[in-house]
Parts: structure tokens; C-alpha cells; sequence
């Protein structure tokens, strides 16, 4: 049973398929269970009224509370390393995981600026010839994750073949310079303080810190829930 749900841009009391659905479910979770539930919303929904916490988020501050959550978790290591350490659906697998992140995956920098995943050609790597489906082949070229000091190279959907990759990775090979995505987000948020980021969002940094120290104090049974107004801007999700 969750434990712990964010609410950003989604008011279940009201939208979002709440209100003859999950509505009961989440006061009863409050009520009997000590559900906690946390709100980012401009305004005061029906979802924020009974939430532990409500953040009065300016309507353009939402991205600014995301990067102040993740500048927090990242500096004190609260994220789920062993499941985003997973690069293909084999490792995932093997852990017990539904699903698998690219947050290992190398990606190749050009003027401070990230850009496309690395392949295994562009270090020296074979590649692979696979047959279509139509008849004929086409050529695999996997991507690239660092493993003690090692680049390997992998098939994402590989079923059979676990490869887990470092989280942290700044370095160069051939000429390239690669980071992992972790590594890249990590650099985005790090640009200003969680003050700074709370401070652009219109909240408060004591309510932001306290909802990343909650968020990531119960595991898996935590969840983000994003809906309208969020998700409608590109970058959204």
C-alpha cells in the first residue's frame, strides 16, 4: 500500500478520475493507514485542503520545485541506486524491477551542451548484424555504459544479458567527452541552491526540504502523480 504520494498539477477530489474512484481510496489510506499526501498546486484544491503538506507553487514554479527535490536527493544520495544502476531489461530482471532507467547510460557532450547517447561504434565497439523481420539484416549498434573503469557496450531490450552501469560519470574516450544522464542531471540542478529553487518557484525552502526528506523516507511506497497543467507543457513529464 502507498505511503506517501506527491500531487503535482492533479486534484483527485475533483479531476483527474478521482472523485468516484480514487477519492475513497485516499481518505480511507489517510483516515486508517496514515497515508500522507503533499500538494503543488497554485491554489488551494480540495486534494491541498487535506493534504499534510500543501505547496503554493507559482503557476510558471513547478520545474523550479522538481529541480529543488532533485538537487536535495542527488546531494544526499536518496535515490534508488540499485534500481537505476539497471541499464537493460535483463538487469532489471535479475532485480526484480519492472522496469529499467537510462539514468547509466552514457551520453556525449560537445560545448558543455549534452547531446545524443553514445554508441558502441563511436569508441571501437563491434556491431551487430540482426535480421528483420521482412527478410535481410540490419545493424545494431548498442549504447555504452561505465563498469569499473570498463565501457560496455549493451542491448536495451536484451532479456538475457544483465549489464549495470556507474551513475556518476564525467570522462572521455577517443576524443569524446561522455557523462551519464545521472551525471548530466545532476550538473542541471546543481546550477542553483535548493533556496535559489524554492525561491524561483514562490515557496518555501523549509516546506521543499521537508517534503524530499518525506518523499524519500518510504521506499517504493512513495509515488509523484502528475497531471494537467504539468504534463501539458512539453518538458512536462
Amino acid at each position: 500500500m502507498c505511503e506517501f504520494i506527491l500531487f503535482v498539477g492533479a486534484s483527485p477530489y475533483e479531476a483527474n478520475y478521482g472523485p468516484p474512484l480514487r477519492g475513497p481510496k485516499l481518505t480511507e489510506g489517510m483516515i486508517n493507514n496514515g497515508m500522507k499526501i503533499a500538494v503543488v498546486d497554485p491554489r488551494c484544491s480540495k486534494a491541498a485542503a487535506r493534504a499534510w503538506k500543501w505547496l503554493p507553487v507559482r503557476p510558471n514554479g513547478v520545474a523550479a520545485v522538481g529541480m529543488g527535490l532533485m538537487r536535495w536527493i542527488i546531494d544526499h544520495q536518496r535515490y534508488d541506486a540499485r534500481y537505476l544502476a539497471n541499464a537493460n531489461k535483463a538487469a532489471a530482471k535479475d532485480d526484480h524491477e519492472p522496469t529499467w532507467t537510462q539514468a547509466a547510460w552514457l551520453v556525449k557532450v560537445k560545448d558543455g551542451k549534452a547531446g545524443t547517447f553514445l554508441r558502441g561504434s563511436e569508441i571501437g565497439l563491434p556491431t551487430e548484424k540482426r535480421p528483420k523481420t521482412e527478410g535481410g539484416d540490419w545493424e545494431f549498434d548498442p549504447f555504452v555504459v561505465m563498469k569499473d573503469g570498463k565501457f560496455l557496450p549493451f542491448d536495451p531490450n536484451s532479456e538475457t544479458a544483465a549489464v549495470e552501469g556507474e551513475l556518476l560519470v564525467d570522462t572521455e574516450v577517443k576524443g569524446l567527452k561522455v557523462k551519464s544522464v545521472l551525471q548530466v542531471y545532476r550538473e542541471a540542478v546543481s546550477a542553483k541552491t535548493v533556496a535559489e529553487w524554492a525561491k524561483l518557484a514562490g515557496v518555501q525552502e523549509a516546506d521543499l526540504l521537508e517534503i524530499a526528506q518525506e518523499f524519500t523516507s518510504h521506499g517504493k511506497k512513495a509515488v509523484a502523480d502528475i497531471h494537467r497543467g504539468v504534463s501539458q507543457h512539453t518538458s512536462g513529464f
